[in-house]
């Protein structure tokens, strides 16, 4: 069971932010959207060119899904990454989920296992957040774990 935010809408101009800062420069993004739509945002979500990920995955786009809402003493979020063709689910939580693991976490899982852990980010600003996680998710996630 999940926990829920702690209260009030997304910032639909962090997404934005988000968006145009981050999503629409990293080139393994194919497309990019707001769920439900761009007035009533709730999510950010991307889609991967299945072709530019590495390992190679199949057919279908993997995906990337953002919520985020701005906290007074710090921001709730979740960045989950899901690839359709292998089952591989990965995430990184700033939430209350797992308070023993400390603010934030990372979580993974495939058909045979699953884990997570506690995880610091170096940056406080959301735009150098996303960067830093989708850096992790291409350059040592999937690789070490897909």
């Amino acid at each position: 069971m999940s926990v829920p935010h702690p209260g009030g809408d997304p910032n639909a101009h962090l997404y934005e932010q988000l968006k145009r800062d981050v999503l629409e420069r990293v080139p393994h993004i194919r497309t990019i959207g707001y769920i439900p739509d761009a007035i009533e945002a709730t999510h950010l979500r991307a889609t991967f060119d299945p072709d530019r990920i590495d390992p190679p995955t199949g057919p279908e786009p993997p995906e990337l899904q953002i919520t985020w809402y701005r906290g007074t003493s710090r921001d709730w979020f979740r960045v989950n990454y899901h690839d359709p063709n292998t089952n591989f689910h990965a995430g990184w939580h700033q939430d209350e989920d797992h308070p023993s693991l400390g603010p934030a976490h990372f979580q993974y899982a495939t058909d045979d296992e699953q884990d997570r852990w506690g995880v610091t980010f170096a940056h406080e600003t959301p735009s150098l957040i996303l960067w830093e996680i989708i850096e992790e998710l291409l350059e040592e996630v999937l690789p070490t774990y897909q």
